[in-house]
């Protein structure tokens, strides 16, 4: 369902999913949803409910920042309401796995924020998150502000890319940002981190409680399943872990079990990426710093010529 805040008319989207529910039930549960929202959705547990039973069963929160002058400074006072944690927790129970989004580099942003960050996903067990630099959009009130104040890169433009270094300077070292957020990034997507807090998070992941017919899977599934099988379960050093968490869930927790499995399968594509991420920012940051090293130079030879 997309939409930036799935939550923004509570009443209007409480409307569909009742028609909703009616809908996917006559037509056996064809489908499955995510969505996005905010996180004051944890206030609202009827609103839950009725998403679980649409089968709803992932959302997308944007958190942002567990720093609270951070979140004050953006006007994320929504996030600032209640136990970010707490509400994490509340929104999983319901049946909706918790997908979050942060940034690192706002302006005031104290030394050590990757830390927080990689200290908050563990804290709350959640599994994936979309973890990036802040970006100057073109035309929103950050990017006239920088503009204004000079602080935006030459020919850097922005976009949402996690590979990108930022196109404006920050408030602290540029180049303290960039190894915090690749450190960060590698450590959040470490193969063993990643599998125990996806283990931790559908641990406590509220069932669905609708029953969709058996279909028998397609041999795209199959090879799916072989494929993570095969890497995480024999051929690397998760292999213990692996087998330990999967039969855990099937033991005490087996409605989610096909959607544990999926998530778990991500790791196949984090894996690599970590990596990707690590090598992309350290060569922009290599130009970046190479680039400041010579405009350095060149106004202290202005300096002495005058």
């Amino acid at each position: 369902m997309v939409d930036d805040n799935f939550i923004g008319n509570k009443r209007n989207v409480k409307l569909l999913l009742k028609e909703l529910k009616v809908w996917q039930a006559e037509h056996q549960y064809p489908f499955s949803f995510n969505t996005e929202a905010s996180i004051d959705l944890a206030q609202d547990h009827e609103l839950m409910e009725m998403m679980v039973d649409c089968a709803f069963n992932a959302v997308f929160l944007g958190i942002e920042t567990p720093d609270e002058d951070s979140l004050a400074m953006t006007k994320k006072f929504q996030n600032t309401r209640g136990s970010l944690a707490e509400s994490a927790e509340a929104i999983a129970k319901t049946g909706l796995r918790v997908m979050a989004g942060f940034i690192i580099g706002f302006d005031g942003e104290k030394q050590g924020a990757g830390d927080r960050i990689v200290r908050f996903v563990e804290q709350t067990n959640i599994p994936t998150t979309t973890f990036a630099m802040l970006q100057a959009l073109p035309n929103t009130a950050l990017w006239h502000r920088l503009e204004k104040e000079g602080r935006l890169r030459d020919g850097k433009y922005a976009n949402i890319n996690q590979t990108t270094l930022m196109n404006f300077i920050p408030t602290r070292p540029l180049e303290d940002i960039a190894r915090e957020y690749v450190d960060a990034f590698s450590r959040i997507y470490e193969p063993k981190t990643y599998l125990d807090r996806v283990y931790r998070h559908f641990l406590t992941l509220g069932a669905p409680r609708h029953k969709a017919p058996f279909k028998f899977p397609s041999l795209i599934d199959l090879k799916a399943l072989a494929t993570v099988c095969w890497r995480q379960g024999l051929k690397r050093n998760t292999r213990w872990m692996f087998w330990h968490h999967l039969f855990s869930i099937i033991r005490h927790n087996p409605g989610v079990f096909d959607h544990y499995l999926s998530v778990c399968a991500h790791n196949e594509h984090f894996m690599e990426y970590r990596q990707i991420v690590n090598d992309e920012i350290e060569q922009q940051l290599q130009e970046f710093l190479a680039h400041e090293e010579q405009v350095q130079s060149v106004s202290q030879d202005v300096e002495v010529l005058v």
